[in-house]
């Protein structure tokens, strides 16, 4: 569709990505940035202009799952965030478009250093890792209160060398499809390395434990650790969420368990500490046969006992895979482990499925913890644990405490033992010493924390 374009100070806002004058905070999307048909006439000219047009896509279809999830208005929110980063991308006389389709699809169209003997594709290229890398952590900042996870940011570009004999509508449709074709092969790409790097951290055991106490909440002596894993340091795989939420995605989680699981009783030896050691597990832990009879001893080794060691596993894994952890629990008891419920009342409803399982500690969801002393509905959800707890002979431990008074109100329930920022942060075994040795510690006379008969 030819058309004349416009000097680059005469264009509309809209097409240079900054905010249309008259709306301030709220204004839709739709009203930040043209869709491409409405800037066409400047993009069909700068197509004929330049023999040839360039278009980085930047597709940020994921954040979809926040409307979907928490509203329009969440959504919203964080699209007002993201909208002016896109007036810091673009320059000269390019031009900004989104998809009509789905708003959430931009395009950058370039005819920067697309003519003359000097153009190159690989300079195109470049610019789209710079607009992924400049917009990724960014992003990710704007949507972290409302997923863990990082959003996908796909970028793609693509090039279009002009058709007199082609409408330019048809070439603009070309060349779009062109940049999407891009977006969708790199994030192959990224996501073959990705697995590769996990593969690799994995392999090599780029992996260590962090251990937080367990304490007795009326006088703090430590009672036990839990062991956290944790992924590469200093990587954005270092914290578990996105180190096992990746794992899950590229089906190998039971490897990365396994891996997770024999760093905990190496870290623990170098840590040091008396007492009882909690670990996490998944469903594979009880039926991995290198973790069953005279293979837990690799794991183990000489100087820690079986009879020491706590499996923990989730409420929901428990619902889910009940038969198999009825049926798998008892091989693991007769070797001396004891089991615990993590996360327990954090809205799987699995009480009663719980009782079943005669584990031997309980271990209450931080959730029902926060702001304890602020929520009446927690504490009766709580007490209704300890009268399980009572019931079936488990003993109950608090996770997540972060405030005295927190810690208060667990007392004043009954709750004896509890974990969480208040008390201590997750400790590095390999770290300098900032505090007393664990052999400081001492358990407590009148609490044991030894074997219990499940």
């Amino acid at each position: 569709m030819p058309g004349s374009r416009l000097p680059p100070d005469a264009r509309p806002a809209s097409a240079r990505g900054e905010p249309c004058s008259g709306h301030g905070p709220g204004r839709e999307w739709a009203k930040v940035i043209a869709t491409f048909r409405q800037r066409e006439p400047e993009i069909g000219a700068l197509l004929e202009e330049r023999g040839g047009l360039g278009a980085i896509l930047v597709d940020l279809t994921s954040l979809a799952r926040i409307e979907r999830r928490f509203g329009h208005t969440a959504y919203q929110s964080v699209r007002e965030q993201i909208d002016p980063l896109f007036s810091d991308l673009v320059s000269g006389d390019e031009v900004l478009g989104r998809d009509e389709r789905e708003g959430d699809r931009v395009f950058i169209f370039t005819g920067s250093s697309v003519s003359g003997p000097s153009f190159s594709l690989g300079e195109l290229r470049r610019r789209a890792d710079h607009v992924a890398t400049f917009l990724a952590g960014r992003v990710a900042r704007f949507t972290l209160p409302y997923q863990r996870e990082r959003p996908a940011v796909e970028v793609g570009y693509g090039f279009v060398l002009e058709n007199p004999l082609l409408s330019q509508e048809r070439q603009i449709l070309r060349l779009i499809e062109e940049a999407q074709i891009s977006a969708e092969l790199r994030q192959k790409l990224r996501d073959r390395d990705e697995r590769e790097r996990l593969v690799e951290i994995i392999h090599r055991r780029e992996l260590w434990t962090g251990f937080q106490p367990i304490v007795d909440i009326t006088n703090r002596q430590v009672l036990a650790h839990e062991g956290l894993s944790r992924g590469p340091r200093g990587s954005d795989l270092e914290r578990p969420g996105p180190l096992f939420d990746l794992a899950a995605r590229y089906g190998v989680l039971e490897e990365l368990e396994r891996a997770c699981r024999r760093q905990t009783f190496i870290d623990w030896e170098v840590f040091g500490a008396p007492g009882r050691l909690f670990v996490n597990t998944i469903p594979a832990t009880v039926r991995d046969a290198s973790f069953l009879g005279r293979g837990v001893l690799d794991y183990l080794g000489s100087r820690i006992s079986p009879e020491l060691v706590t499996l923990e596993i989730t409420e929901r894994e428990v619902i889910e895979n009940l038969a198999l952890y009825r049926d798998a629990m008892q091989s693991f008891i007769e070797l001396g482990f004891s089991f615990a419920i993590d996360d327990l009342g954090s809205g799987h409803s699995g009480l009663e499925a719980v009782a079943q399982l005669g584990v031997s500690y309980l271990k209450i969801d931080l959730k029902l913890v926060r702001d304890l002393h602020l929520k009446p509905a927690n504490r009766q959800v709580i007490k209704a644990i300890l009268e399980l707890a009572e019931a079936t002979g488990a003993t109950p431990i608090a996770e997540g405490i972060e405030q005295l008074a927190e810690a208060d109100v667990l007392a004043e329930l009954g709750i004896r033992w509890g974990q969480g920022y208040y008390f201590s942060k997750v400790v590095d075994p390999y770290a300098p010493r900032t505090q007393p040795p664990p052999e400081a510690f001492k358990p407590v006379a009148k609490i044991d924390l030894g074997p219990r008969d499940a």
